[in-house]
């Protein structure tokens, strides 16, 4: 279990690394972008394909199990001061578990659409240049399912009432 835990949370924090990446890519791009067509009017072909198609989808994606790991998604603790000990663990088990098969479903859902898009070798034509777009569809189900491992993999200390283990210094 020690080894899944660490191969998930590496996952989770390279794929961060890389939405990380595409920010910074992101932002040279579309600032050359600007200054070439400010100064010699000159524009980079296929900026907004990039950025819809490739930038903000790995922004927004690839860092999902990481968010996870992190416990950074909204919560809404209400009736946690109500509950026992018992109750609060085992509500946040069943959160987990519930989390871990929506996003499996999203995971199985969105693979089908990338090998869909994969098999037909979907494009955009940019300035007469077929830029091909059916990459983008397989960070979807990567994500989901990179989320859906870490919910699975935090159920065990979760059920423990263990301390998270994102919460270890060591292993972030």
């Amino acid at each position: 279990m020690a080894a899944l835990y660490r191969l998930s949370n590496r996952a989770a924090v390279g794929l961060a690394l890389l939405g990380t990446l595409g920010i910074l890519l992101m932002v040279v791009h579309v600032t050359l972008d600007v200054v070439l067509r400010s100064t010699l009017s000159v524009s980079i072909p296929a900026t907004v394909e990039l950025v819809t198609r490739y930038y903000l989808i790995t922004l927004a994606l690839l860092p999902l199990g990481w968010v996870e790991w992190r416990r950074g998604m909204i919560a809404v603790e209400a009736l946690e001061g109500v509950m026992g000990q018992r109750l609060v663990r085992f509500s946040d088990v069943l959160v987990s578990l519930l989390s871990a098969v929506v996003y499996a479903v999203l995971a199985i859902a969105t693979w089908d659409k990338a090998m869909e898009q994969y098999a037909i070798g979907s494009y955009v034509m940019s300035l007469n240049f077929p830029m091909p777009v059916w990459p983008t569809y397989f960070v979807l189900p990567i994500a989901f399912a990179l989320a859906a491992v870490v919910c699975v993999v935090r159920v065990p200390f979760l059920a423990r009432g263990a301390a998270h283990p994102a919460a270890t210094p060591d292993e972030r």
